[in-house]
This record gives C-alpha cells, sequence and structure tokens, in this order.
C-alpha cells in the first residue's frame, strides 16, 4: 500500500505540473501576441534564458541535479517559442554531429535545425534571413581557437547572442557485440581521440575513416559487424545501440560553440564581451591596451592574435573580457581602448555558457 500511496502522491503532482505547463503556454501566447502587436520580432531573447534557468538553480537547494534542471527547462522554454513562432537554427551538419548536440541542447528539441557544411556557411544563412540563429563552433579544450570561424566575424554583421559548451563523449556504436565487431567507422579526429582506447580493446579491428561521424553511424547501422564512434544523438537518430560508453583518452574535451544572430544580447547578469582591436606599432602598445581593462578591474578571459590581412606581418587581437557593453565600467574602458588602440570592434555582449 505504501508504493501505491506513493505513486498516487506522483500521479497528482504530475496533473499539478501539467496544468502549470498549461498556464504557463496561455501565457505565453499573450507574450507573442504583444511582440506582434509592437514590431518586436525576436522570440528568443538570450538573456532571458539565463535568467530563467540562474533563478531557478538559485532556489533549487541542490535537490535535483543541475544539468537536469537546465535540461528540463530549456525544453520549456522551446515548447513556448515554438508557440509564438517557429525558430530556425544552423549547425555544422550532418545531423547527429556534435554541432547539433550543442545546438539542441541550447534551443531545445522544438526547433527547426538546419545541417550546413561548411562551417562558415552558418554566417551567410543567418545573414541571408534563411536561418534565425546560428551555432558555430570557436574553441576546443584541446585544440585550440578554430580560427577560420574567427576570421569569419571580422566580415559579418551578426552578433554573438550567447555561448553554449559541449563535452565531446565518443562512443562505440553497433548492433553486434563487443566481440563480434569487424570494422569501425569514423572520421579522422575521434580515431585519433580514442586511440587507446580502441588499441586495448579492438587492436586488431580494421579502421575505416569517412567524412562525418554521422555517415560513420549510418554505414553502422546498415551492415552487420560493423561500428562507429559517434555521438549519443547519433545512436539516437540511426537507432545504433552505445555498445562502450565514453571511450575517448581525454575525459575533459569541450568545445565551446557562439550562438550568432542580428540582435546584440541584453544584460543577464553574467555576461563576457568580445572583440577585436589592433595596437599601433611602438613599444609597449598592446601592455598599454591591456592596462587599460586591468585598472577598470576587467577581468581578461581570452586573447589571441591573427594576421590582419591588410598589411604583411600586422596583427590585430581577439580578446574577451567579463562583463557587458551596458556595463558602466565595460563602457568606460572600451572608450579609453579606443584612444591607445585601432580599429576596437565589438562583436558581442551576451551571457555566459557553464563549462
Amino acid at each position: 500500500m505504501e508504493l501505491t500511496e506513493y505513486r498516487d502522491q506522483i500521479n497528482e503532482i504530475d496533473d499539478q505540473i501539467l496544468a502549470l505547463l498549461q498556464k504557463r503556454a496561455e501565457v505565453s501566447k499573450k507574450v507573442g501576441a504583444v511582440k506582434a502587436e509592437t514590431g518586436v520580432a525576436q522570440v528568443y531573447v538570450p538573456h532571458r534564458q539565463k535568467q530563467v534557468i540562474a533563478r531557478l538553480m538559485a532556489q533549487n537547494e541542490g535537490k535535483i541535479p543541475e544539468d537536469a534542471l537546465e535540461a528540463i527547462w530549456t525544453e520549456i522554454l522551446s515548447a513556448s517559442r515554438s508557440l509564438q513562432e517557429p525558430e530556425r537554427v544552423a549547425f555544422l551538419g550532418p545531423v547527429g554531429s556534435f554541432g547539433h548536440l550543442a545546438a539542441r541542447y541550447h534551443f531545445g528539441a522544438l526547433t527547426e535545425f538546419v545541417p550546413i557544411h561548411p562551417q562558415v556557411d552558418i554566417f551567410t544563412e543567418v545573414e541571408s534571413g534563411r536561418a534565425d540563429y546560428g551555432v558555430v563552433a570557436i574553441e576546443n579544450s584541446l585544440q585550440g581557437t578554430v580560427r577560420d570561424v574567427l576570421e569569419r566575424f571580422q566580415h559579418t554583421p551578426l552578433w554573438i547572442c550567447a555561448e553554449t559548451f559541449q563535452p565531446i563523449k565518443q562512443h562505440l556504436l553497433s548492433k553486434s557485440p563487443l566481440t563480434e565487431i569487424q570494422c569501425i567507422y569514423s572520421h579522422p579526429q575521434p580515431f585519433a581521440q580514442c586511440r587507446a582506447w580502441l588499441s586495448r580493446h579492438l587492436g586488431n579491428v580494421e579502421q575505416i575513416e569517412v567524412v562525418s561521424t554521422s555517415e560513420a553511424a549510418q554505414r553502422a547501422s546498415q551492415e552487420p559487424s560493423a561500428a562507429a564512434i559517434a555521438s549519443e544523438l547519433a545512436s539516437e537518430i540511426y537507432q545504433i545501440p552505445i555498445v562502450a560508453n565514453a571511450i575517448m583518452d581525454e575525459p575533459n574535451n569541450t568545445t565551446r560553440f557562439f550562438i550568432i544572430g542580428s540582435q546584440m544580447s541584453d544584460p543577464s547578469g553574467h555576461d563576457r564581451t568580445s572583440l577585436f582591436f589592433a595596437v599601433r606599432d611602438k613599444i609597449g602598445a598592446l601592455h598599454q591596451a591591456l592596462g587599460v581593462l586591468e585598472k577598470a578591474q576587467l577581468s581578461l578571459t581570452y586573447l589571441e592574435s591573427l594576421p590582419s590581412r591588410i598589411k604583411p606581418w600586422e596583427y590585430i587581437f581577439f580578446a574577451e573580457m567579463k562583463g557587458h557593453i551596458a556595463d558602466e565600467r565595460v563602457l568606460v574602458a572600451l572608450e579609453q581602448l579606443e584612444e591607445v588602440c585601432q580599429n576596437v570592434n565589438v562583436i558581442g555582449s551576451y551571457p555566459r555558457g557553464t563549462p
């Protein structure tokens, strides 16, 4: 009887949750109507999503795992936005890629995802209006900056609207047990990332390189005794079981993705500002520029140089700091930076993601 009573209580709570979700959906529709009347086209609001989840986490008191709470409310927000207007989000395809996984994690499943290849063409997709937002990889914890994406930011009117971190977990997928696998498909990079595990467990099995982990999963789903190294999402899409979980040699491999769009994000209280700047050709120019940020007590979180492509051996710098351009000390620091640098170009102030 005790178990039955607990299940009855859970059923009652589920009924209450559903009723509240339905009530939330009705309010969300009204929000959409107000936006339509006032000419506000933006459905996805990065700072609002960050604030909603952060507020709930502060009340959570550890009773629900934070990852689970964020995932639940991401889907609730996704469902609410879908009642206002469907969103199109471009990512580096094909489907089942880590770009797809990052996009779905950030926007929720009730979003229209558009696979694009190569990655820099995601900018064009959003610039043209064929997609509302794009998800582009900017940095990997093991391999560093994605240079072609960073350079593309110099030639776009788009803003960085948000960021999200995606753990790169490689799994072995197969419809056969481990002992019956005769060949493994994957992209060269996952093969390199899983070298030690493969040598230890499947050292004599043939490794076949393909153009993507998604293609690998698709092939393994159709061939007996074949396996693929791919993501959990690829396992779900191509309906092929995970026979070995998290086989990568480096467990903390993570990629940071930028969400790009046509509008600057409002402050969330937990923000980052990204910019380009060039220093004048004089002794101590970079030191002077960084001194501006130090004086303003702004935490510099990223600094990288890249060729200007205007003049040989001339470089510009990509930098990131905590804070939003609407914050007074950030605004003052940027004004001072313009006095000692050339071509100061802010490309986004946006809610920081959680690694």
